[in-house]
């Protein structure tokens, strides 16, 4: 396997660019667990493809490039199980040569070969300033006054919430829509003095997955109309592009697949996403059967020969997690 030079992979030093990685350097594999780095090859590759998935990311690498497969026939089956009995098929290992060789719609029309969305990353637990709740929902409702507005009808949740973590609340004045005002002692600001962050720091996004769980309840929670129980989306809307980006980072580190859309008009990006992880008390997302989500490989473009890089980590199947998607590769 060779992924090209530039591709970022996430390290327990956040994220490197393939080419910086080194022996040694702790990565994850494709069920999350953090794997050492045992080799480390740099080398010109004059064939390189790109392998574009059906949310528009994308890996680039090698002929050799491959990653744990699901066809037509593994999906059917995992289906025909539905999680009630132990599903023992292996994942199949295709190569980008490989799939060269096939075509990647069925007879019907259908992609034939996708990618399951990785397993939550098992990061270690942080010694954080306030609690990961706590933080997501300061950190998308805070106000210069120091008041929350809870949405209508969830005022309730997020105050038992923040009596669970230890403070007092004070609730305030009814807002339009229904939205109640409230307080907290101590303030939330008090206890992330004198580096009040503006974005979400690196040691809540590298989180044990509980915490990020929590993280993105809070950061759900912040905001009216950020979750439809008909539709089982949720959404968060923000001008800020790296905001949103954080916020794919969170998402993708549990296993969930999000897709990201820029709003010209308004000048804004709204990440959707649906998750079977509970986040919210009316969320009415199924019960987890088998894994997540998936992702379809919808085209492999050949691109302009460029630097390689070739790893292998002490994990059972070498395979390790790129890109935004964390995308599991081998």
């Amino acid at each position: 396997m060779a992924i090209t030079e530039q591709t970022k992979v996430l390290t327990l030093d956040w994220w490197k660019p393939a080419n910086k990685l080194v022996k040694g350097d702790y990565v994850f594999d494709r069920c999350g667990k953090l794997v050492k780095v045992t080799l480390v090859q740099e080398y010109r590759q004059e064939e390189c493809y790109e392998v574009t998935f059906n949310d528009y990311l994308t890996v680039c690498g090698d002929l050799k490039l491959g990653f744990p497969i699901e066809d037509l026939k593994y999906r059917k089956r995992l289906d025909e199980y539905k999680g009630l009995f132990k599903f023992r098929r292996p994942l199949k290992h295709y190569t980008v040569a490989n799939l060269l060789e096939f075509s990647l719609l069925s007879e019907r029309n259908r992609l034939n070969y996708s990618v399951p969305t990785t397993q939550p990353l098992q990061l270690p637990h942080q010694d954080l300033p306030v609690p990961p709740f706590v933080f997501g929902f300061w950190f998308f409702n805070r106000k210069a006054n120091h008041v929350f507005n809870a949405p209508s009808g969830k005022h309730d949740e997020v105050a038992e919430k923040f009596k669970d973590y230890g403070y007092k609340v004070k609730t305030g004045r009814k807002r339009p829509g229904g939205r109640m005002e409230f307080t907290v002692f101590p303030t939330v600001e008090s206890q992330l003095t004198p580096n009040i962050p503006n974005k979400i720091t690196q040691n809540y996004l590298l989180a044990a997955p509980e915490q990020r769980l929590e993280l993105l309840s809070g950061v759900m929670l912040a905001k009216s109309a950020q979750y439809n129980p008909k539709t089982d989306w949720f959404r968060v809307t923000s001008r800020h592009f790296p905001t949103i980006a954080r916020i794919q980072m969170l998402t993708e580190s549990l296993g969930i697949k999000a897709a990201i859309q820029s709003n010209q008009k308004l000048q804004n990006y709204t990440i959707s996403f649906k998750t079977r992880h509970k986040l919210i008390n009316n969320q009415t997302s199924p019960e987890l059967k088998v894994h997540h989500a998936r992702r379809f490989v919808t085209k492999i473009t050949k691109i302009q020969a460029q630097m390689c890089v070739h790893i292998e980590t002490n994990s059972s199947d070498n395979t390790i997690l790129v890109g935004e998607g964390f995308i599991p590769c081998r």
